[in-house]
C-alpha cells in the first residue's frame, strides 16, 4: 500500500466485474437518504425564515447543491480507496448524515448573525459563512452517499439514479405535509431517524468495526437530540424577540405550519397601530398582536361595538370609504381583521375577506375569538381561504371597494429583505384582474409604506397607471394618490373621478392631516402637497437642481409617470431606483435597487447609502459569486498532478461540457418553474415542494426507462432533447393560459395539475444524466465522480443565477437559456466515447 497520497490517487483501479453492494437494500437506502436531503433543505428554509427572513432560502439551496458538488470532488480524489469497500463507506456516510442533522441545527442556532447589519458591518460575513459551513456538512454527506452508489456497475446506474430522484421527490412532498403536524425541530428529529434507518440497511453487523461505528454514532445522535434546545432562536431584530422581553408580555397562542409559525402576543405594553394619522388623539381599543414568523404583524383589536373601529378611519387606507357609501367590499389579506372592522364601521352590507393561511382562519374562529377574532363571523362577513389571483379568476362578484392593504412589515420591506421574493399580487396583470371586478363607480385602493427616496409608492402608482392603459383607459382621470407620515394610498377608480370625488378626497386629507400627491386635473400647491408632513429638500440627479422632495419625487414623479410614454421612459431611466411597473414575467415588486445609482447615492449619502442596499438581493448575488469561485476550485482540483486517470482521459473535456450543460439546464428549468408556479400554487413553499418533487420523480422515471428503448443511445438522447425543446417552447407560449383555466381550483387539485404539467418535460429530461453517465463509466470510470461534481456545481450556479436572471430579464429568458443548455448537451453526447480502449482506469 503506497504511503504517498499522490501515488495512491494515481494508482489505476480496475472496475469490478460484480457489485459488492446489495441492489435492493442499496436503492431503498439511497431513496431514504435522498428524501432526507430534500426534506432537510425545505426544513432549513422554514427554520431560517423563522429565525431571520425568507430571503435566506436561496442560501440553503446554494449550500445544498454546493455540498453535492464538493462530494463529487471528494470521491474523485479518494476513488481508489472508496472502491475497495463501497458498502462500508455507504453505511458510514449514512450514519454521519443522521448524526449531522441535529448537530448542524443546534450549532447554527448559536451563531450570532445580525442580517440587517450585513451592509454596515462586514464582520457579519464571517457569521454567514459559519452558518453556511454548518449547513454544508449534511448535504455533503448526502451527495457523497449518492456519488458512491453511482460508482457502481454501469448497467445499474439508471436504476440507482431513478431511486435517487424518486426518493428526493417523495421527500419534498412528505416534508411539506409533515409541516402541518410537526414543528421545525420535530421534523429535523424525524429526518435524523430516517437517516439512521437508511444506515441500518447497509451496516455489516458481522463486522465489529461497522457495528461499533453504528452504536457510537447512534448514541451521539441520541444525546444531541436529547440535549439540544427545541425552541428555535430568533433574530434580536424581530418584533417577537423584542416584545417577549417586555414586562407582562406573554404568548397566548402558537401554531406552526408550511406557511409559517403564528405567535399571538398579549401584554400591557402591546400597542400597534402604525398607520394612524397624527391628528388622532383618542385611545385605541385593547389589542393583542398576531405575529407570523416573528415579524409579520397583524393586530387583533377588542372592539366591542362597530363604532369602536372609528380610529381606523384615520389612515390613508380609509380614503375610498370617504367616496362611497354602504359599499360591498373585498379585502385581500384578512389578517387580524382590522380592514373588516373598517368596512363594518362604514356600514358595508357584504364583506369578502381573503386569507391564504388556514392557520390564521382557524385561530381567529377558535381560540382568538374572545380577543377580537369574532370579527371573522360578524354579520355580512365572509372569510375565504384563497389567494387573490385565484379568487378573482373564478368569482363572478363585483365590488364597490377592493382593498389591497399592507400585508408586509415596514422594516423588512424597507431594508430590501423581500427583494428576491416573487409577488404576483403586485403586477400589472394582478391590478387588471382586480379592476375587472369593480362595480360601476368602484374603487381599488392600494396602500404602501412611505420610503425615502420613494420607491414602492411610485412603482405601485405606475403599476396602476399601466394596468389602466392596458384596459384602454386614460390613467390621468382614474387615479389619485395621498400620503401620511408613513403610508401612501393610491385610488384606482373604475370610472373617471368626478368633481365630487376630488372634493371628497381633499376634505378627507384636510381633516386627517394627509398630503396630496396626485389628483386628476388639479395643479397641487405646496399647501396641499407638502403641508402636514414636510419633506426635506433633495438634489435632482438629472438636473443637479435643488427641489423639495415632495416636488421631485411625488408631484413630479406622478406627473412624469402619467405623461407620454417617452416622458415616462425618460423619468424611469433617470430615477435612482427601478420603479417601472412589474409584470407576471418579472414579478419582483420589492426589487428596486440599481447598481448604476450606487456612486451617486454614496456621493450624496455617504455611509448612509448602505441603507438603500437590498439585503435579499445582495445575499443572492453573494451566493452566486461564492459558488462560482468554489465550483471552479473544486472542479479543477481533481485535474492536479498525480491523478493520471483524469488528466490523460480524452473524454474529460466533452464530459465537462455535457454534465455542465445538464446541471445548468435542469436547474434553470426547475427554478424557473418554481418561480412561475408561485402564482399558481399561491405560496413559495408549495411551489418549491411541488416543482422539485415533480421534476425529480418524473425525471427518475425517465431515468429508469432510459435503457428500455430499442434504439441507439444517441437517438434516445436526440428524441428526449426534442421533447424538452417542444414542451419548453409550448410552456413559454401557453403556460399562463393553461394554468389560468384551473387557477380557481383548490390547492391540492392545483398541485396535481402542476405535477402533471411538468411530467412529460421532466420525464424526457431524466434520460440525459444516466445515459451520459453510463457512457462515461464505460469510457473511463474515474470520470464518474468528477462528472457528478461538475453537474452539482453547475446546478448550484444555476440555482443562484436563475432568480437574478429572472429579475433582470424575466422568466421567459430563463427557460430559453435552459433550452439552449439541453441543445448543447445533446450535441455533446455524440462526442462522449462509447469506450476508451486506451484507458486503464
Amino acid at each position: 500500500m503506497p504511503n504517498d497520497v499522490a501515488s495512491l490517487l494515481a494508482q489505476p483501479v480496475a472496475p469490478p466485474a460484480t457489485s459488492s453492494i446489495p441492489l435492493v437494500r442499496t436503492r431503498l437506502a439511497l431513496a431514504l437518504i435522498c428524501a432526507v436531503g430534500v426534506a432537510l433543505e425545505l426544513t432549513l428554509m422554514r427554520g431560517l425564515a423563522l429565525r431571520f427572513w425568507s430571503h435566506l432560502a436561496c442560501m440553503v439551496i446554494s449550500v445544498g447543491l454546493l455540498g453535492f458538488g464538493a462530494a463529487g470532488t471528494f470521491l474523485t480524489l479518494l476513488r481508489p480507496r472508496v472502491l475497495r469497500d463501497p458498502r462500508s463507506w455507504l453505511s458510514l456516510l449514512a450514519l454521519l448524515l443522521a448524526a449531522s442533522v441535529p448537530i448542524t441545527w443546534w450549532a447554527s442556532q448559536t451563531v450570532p448573525l445580525d442580517v440587517k447589519y450585513l451592509a454596515w458591518s462586514y464582520s457579519e460575513v464571517k457569521h454567514v459563512l459559519a452558518i453556511e459551513l454548518l449547513m454544508f456538512v449534511p448535504f455533503f454527506l448526502t451527495g457523497a452517499f449518492v456519488g458512491v452508489v453511482l460508482m457502481d456497475l454501469p448497467q445499474r446506474i439508471n436504476g440507482h439514479y431513478a431511486s435517487d430522484l424518486v426518493g428526493s421527490g417523495i421527500g419534498g412532498i412528505v416534508a411539506v405535509m409533515a409541516m402541518n403536524v410537526l414543528s421545525t425541530t420535530q421534523l429535523l428529529v424525524a429526518l435524523t431517524i430516517v437517516g439512521f434507518c437508511a444506515a441500518l440497511l447497509l451496516v455489516r453487523w458481522c463486522s465489529w468495526k461497522n457495528m461499533a461505528a453504528a452504536v457510537l454514532l447512534g448514541l451521539l445522535t441520541a444525546a444531541t437530540v436529547a440535549l439540544m434546545p427545541w425552541e428555535p432562536a430568533l433574530s434580536q431584530y424581530k418584533y417577537l424577540a423584542q416584545a417577549r422581553t417586555w414586562a407582562g408580555s406573554k404568548v397566548i397562542y402558537q401554531s406552526e405550519g408550511p406557511l409559517g409559525r403564528i405567535d399571538v402576543l398579549a401584554g400591557p405594553a402591546i400597542h400597534y397601530a402604525p398607520q394612524l394619522s397624527l391628528q388622532f388623539l383618542d385611545d385605541t381599543p385593547p389589542q393583542v398582536v398576531l405575529i407570523t414568523d416573528g415579524s409579520g404583524l397583524s393586530p387583533i383589536y377588542q372592539a366591542k361595538t362597530v363604532d369602536d373601529w372609528n380610529f381606523l378611519d384615520y389612515r390613508t387606507a380609509a380614503a375610498p370609504f370617504a367616496l362611497r357609501t354602504n359599499p360591498r367590499v373585498c379585502i385581500i389579506g384578512a389578517g387580524g381583521g382590522s380592514e373588516i372592522g373598517l368596512a363594518l364601521y362604514h356600514k358595508s352590507p357584504a364583506v369578502t375577506a381573503l386569507e391564504m393561511n388556514p392557520q390564521i382562519i382557524a385561530a381567529m374562529n377558535g381560540p382568538l375569538a374572545p380577543y377580537g377574532g369574532s370579527i371573522y363571523s360578524a354579520p355580512g362577513v365572509r372569510v375565504i381561504n384563497q389567494e387573490a389571483r385565484g379568487f378573482f379568476a373564478a368569482t363572478p362578484d363585483a365590488f364597490d371597494i377592493i382593498q389591497l392593504p399592507l400585508i408586509d412589515g415596514f422594516g423588512a420591506s424597507g431594508s430590501g429583505l423581500y427583494a428576491t421574493q416573487e409577488s404576483y399580487i403586485y403586477t400589472i396583470e394582478s391590478v387588471r384582474a382586480m379592476f375587472q371586478h369593480l362595480a360601476p363607480g368602484g374603487i381599488l385602493s392600494i396602500t404602501r409604506w412611505v420610503q425615502s427616496p420613494p420607491r414602492e409608492e411610485l412603482r405601485a402608482f405606475d403599476m396602476a397607471a399601466q394596468a389602466l392603459r392596458a384596459q384602454g383607459l386614460d390613467p390621468k382621470t382614474h387615479l389619485a394618490m395621498l400620503r401620511s407620515w408613513i403610508t401612501t394610498t393610491i385610488l384606482v377608480s373604475q370610472e373617471p373621478l368626478a368633481e365630487g370625488d376630488i372634493a371628497g378626497i381633499r376634505a378627507f386629507c384636510k381633516k386627517r392631516g394627509f398630503d396630496l400627491c396626485y389628483l386628476p386635473g388639479v395643479t397641487l400647491t405646496p399647501q396641499e402637497s407638502n403641508r402636514f408632513h414636510v419633506l426635506d429638500k433633495e438634489m435632482d440627479f438629472k438636473t443637479n437642481r435643488i427641489h423639495t422632495a415632495e416636488e421631485l419625487y411625488y408631484v413630479q414623479g406622478t406627473k412624469a409617470l402619467l405623461g407620454e410614454m417617452a416622458e415616462r421612459e425618460e423619468f424611469l431611466a433617470g430615477y435612482p431606483f427601478a420603479i417601472a411597473a412589474p409584470t407576471d414575467d418579472q414579478p419582483y415588486f420589492f426589487h428596486t435597487f440599481r447598481w448604476a445609482s450606487l456612486p451617486k447615492l454614496r456621493e450624496q449619502l455617504g455611509a448612509g447609502s448602505n441603507a438603500q442596499l437590498e439585503m435579499g438581493y445582495l445575499m443572492l448575488a453573494a451566493a452566486l459569486a461564492q459558488t462560482v469561485l468554489l465550483g471552479l476550485l473544486l472542479v479543477l482540483l481533481p485535474l492536479t498532478p498525480g491523478i493520471r486517470a483524469l488528466r490523460h482521459s480524452r473524454a474529460k473535456t466533452v464530459c465537462l461540457g455535457y454534465f455542465l450543460m445538464l446541471g445548468l439546464g435542469f436547474m434553470l428549468l426547475e427554478m424557473g418553474f418554481v418561480q412561475k408556479l408561485v402564482l399558481y400554487l399561491a405560496h413559495p413553499l408549495y411551489a418549491a415542494a411541488v416543482v422539485i418533487a415533480s421534476f425529480l420523480v418524473f425525471a427518475g422515471l425517465g431515468s429508469q426507462f432510459s435503457h428500455s428503448w430499442r434504439i441507439r443511445p444517441d437517438r434516445v438522447v436526440l428524441l428526449a432533447g426534442g421533447v424538452v425543446i417542444v414542451f419548453s417552447v409550448a410552456f413559454l407560449l401557453a403556460l399562463d393560459g393553461w394554468l389560468n383555466l384551473t387557477q380557481s381550483w383548490g390547492v391540492p387539485a392545483r398541485c396535481v395539475i402542476a405535477a402533471l404539467t411538468i411530467a412529460p418535460l421532466a420525464f424526457a429530461m431524466g434520460h440525459f444524466f444516466p445515459m451520459g453517465l453510463q457512457r462515461t463509466a464505460r469510457a473511463n470510470p474515474a470520470l464518474v465522480p468528477w462528472s457528478w461534481a461538475v453537474n452539482g456545481f453547475a446546478s448550484v450556479v444555476a440555482a443562484a443565477a436563475a432568480p437574478l436572471l429572472a429579475m433582470r430579464f424575466g422568466f421567459s429568458w430563463v427557460v430559453a437559456g435552459a433550452v439552449g443548455c439541453y441543445v448543447l448537451a445533446g450535441l455533446l453526447f455524440r462526442h462522449i466515447p462509447a469506450a476508451d480502449p486506451n484507458q486503464k482506469s
